[in-house]
């Protein structure tokens, strides 16, 4: 008899961003990362070790018992474990509930103890009893009764604000709820400012400093003083404007459900030990390659736009980590390098997942059908002002990561390629992201024979050059050539278009573009169609394909698409090209 638990945090977007402060943000993420892990600094490691429990959590060549707890997975918020034991999961679960209730009150889990005759056959039970738990949520202390004090921001039962919660926010003086009141103790007795594992996670190894050293690289934490919103030798007249804008990041894995169900398919016979270590083995590669991804992402941030505080030495990036477990990445960017960052990811996550996973792919899946050997990301950028509230900053980016990992859907329904959706938030606003998208991109125009629906925004790009499919590359190419000196249409042209079609004035932007083309470089205007047109994703001698917008589908002539929104919002948050200066003094900036 084989008795398994299996634990998983949910919600943790939601948990992470529910006050919509900065510094809570960034200690509750803080705190999150060493929640479960596989190192001697985690809570689950100390909880295991505080009830005396063998276990190969830390290290794979324990021992191994009737009575060892054994780990299939243990990162991104979840562990599976079982033992041929009940009594230490019994145990194991008993304090891990309780500890992580004193730890982290309102924070939503499932969790799951049961037995089989294989290892297999329990995860699959486990699984099913995981999906009738999230059904019956659990009551959640400290209770906010009618009469109770509540806190101002998350709304849940206010507690007395801590004397170290105090210090590090007397703006607070009264009372809090009790996990934000947790988060700031931890802010200030842990010294979170300065540094962390997950930050560390994020830090390139040729930037990480010895054990008891001074770090090599921060991240900024007062975003409204110490960020750089923009570089130093900005010259366009635009980019002054994006000043306190900056970038929310969230990335996800794809193919991770198909690459599982097939590992399982072929471990099928397997023994348990063998589902034990491949299944832990697929974890800790998984792992590895978002944090070599998210690393080599860092580094080019750091090769353009490190700074340096006024007064300080050290050296600073425009960006904050806020999450980095299992495939999921999410981070605060400065505008302008968002995109590159998340490209630079998207690129490296799928070499680094091919490089970790080669030795699982050799030993279980290469006779699996339709399994690629390695794994691809797509994500969403959301442009907003620093001062935007995060709450509801996460609930929009992840809605543009749906709608990139639909689009790897579309393409490849097996592993498809990465891809990238952005939208730029110009105000505080509660709607989910297709009703943002509807609202300020679609739009009723009156040509001069019917009635249209326009949209001026795609959304979604693939990352790697398509040309049967939207690509960034593409888009790219036709903001580089409307920003050409003798370029028929500029991006001048481009948004005196979309403000006549906002305007529902179709006729006027037909007229702004012949008139620019007439006018302009034939070879030029031959260029740009010609890039519009691969933009699009159609051939040459396609018929449906009109200047500067093409049928969403062949069979409604009436709904039209274009992508001179997300050219705007691309050109407006474009990096700088001139060669910026490393560590400039951020009081220059302003």
């Amino acid at each position: 008899m084989v008795y398994s638990y299996l634990f998983e945090a949910k919600s943790i977007q939601h948990y992470l961003f529910k006050t919509g402060k900065v510094k809570d943000i960034i200690a509750t993420s803080e705190r999150l990362d060493l929640l479960i892990d596989d190192n001697k600094e985690s809570l689950l490691s100390k909880v295991l070790h505080s009830a005396q429990l063998t276990s190969d959590l830390v290290s794979h060549k324990s021992e191994i018992s009737d009575n060892t707890i054994r780990f299939i997975r243990c990162k991104g918020g979840a562990f599976y474990c079982y033992s041929k034991d009940k009594l230490p999961l019994v145990k194991l679960r008993n304090l891990w509930t309780l500890a992580l209730q004193q730890m982290f009150p309102t924070l939503e889990f499932t969790d799951a103890l049961v037995s089989a005759d294989t290892l297999q056959k329990a995860i699959q039970k486990g699984h099913k009893q995981l999906a009738a738990d999230r059904n019956t949520p659990t009551v959640k202390f400290p209770i906010a009764t009618s009469i109770a004090e509540r806190s101002t921001r998350t709304g849940e039962a206010a507690t007395p604000i801590s004397s170290q919660a105090k210090h590090e926010s007397p703006e607070d003086k009264q009372c809090l709820d009790l996990d934000t009141n947790l988060h700031r103790q931890a802010y200030r007795n842990l010294g979170m400012k300065e540094g962390s594992a997950l930050q560390d996670k994020f830090t390139p190894p040729s930037l990480k400093s010895n054990k008891g050293e001074p770090r090599n690289v921060y991240y900024p934490v007062d975003l409204e003083n110490n960020f750089q919103f923009l570089a130093k030798n900005a010259i366009k007249k635009s980019d002054k404007e994006a000043i306190k804008d900056m970038a929310l990041i969230h990335i996800d894995g794809n193919g991770l459900g198909l690459l599982l169900r097939a590992l399982q398919s072929t471990l099928k016979k397997a023994t348990d030990d063998q589902f034990c270590n491949a299944f832990r083995q697929f974890s800790e590669a998984l792992s590895t390659a978002t944090q070599q991804a998210a690393q080599q992402a860092t580094l080019a941030i750091y090769n353009v736009a490190n700074y340096q505080l006024p007064n300080s030495s050290k050296v600073y990036l425009p960006m904050r980590p806020l999450v980095l477990g299992g495939d999921d990445v999410t981070l605060l960017c400065r505008a302008d390098l968002a995109l590159k960052y998340s490209t630079i990811f998207c690129k490296a996550f799928k070499e680094s997942s091919q490089k970790a996973l080669v030795g699982l792919y050799k030993e279980h899946l290469v006779n699996a059908e339709k399994i690629k050997p390695y794994l691809t990301a797509s994500g969403g950028i959301l442009y907003h002002k620093a001062n935007h509230p995060f709450i509801h900053s996460h609930h929009l980016v992840e809605g543009l990561c749906a709608k990139a990992k639909k689009l790897t859907k579309t393409i490849d329904e097996n592993i498809g390629p990465a891809a990238l959706a952005f939208f730029r938030l110009s105000n505080s606003v509660s709607s989910d992201i297709e009703t943002l998208c509807t609202q300020s991109q679609r739009f009723n125009v009156k040509d001069k024979d019917n009635e249209q629906v326009l949209s001026l925004g795609v959304n979604a790009y693939v990352v790697d050059e398509n040309d049967n499919h939207q690509s960034i590359d593409n888009l790219l190419r036709c903001i580089n050539l409307s920003n050409e000196p003798k370029s028929p249409i500029s991006m001048t042209k481009w948004r005196q278009m979309a403000t006549a079609l906002a305007l529902g004035n179709k006729v006027e932007a037909d007229r702004i573009y012949d008139r620019a083309v007439n006018l302009g470089d034939v070879k030029l205007s031959q260029q740009q169609e010609e890039q519009l047109r691969r933009l699009s994703g159609r051939s040459s001698g396609n018929n449906n394909f009109e200047k500067w917008y093409w049928p969403i589908n062949n069979q409604d002539p009436t709904q039209l698409q274009s992508v001179i929104s997300d050219m705007l919002i691309v050109d407006h948050f474009a990096e700088v090209n001139t060669v910026e200066l490393s560590n400039t003094n951020i009081e220059e900036i302003a």
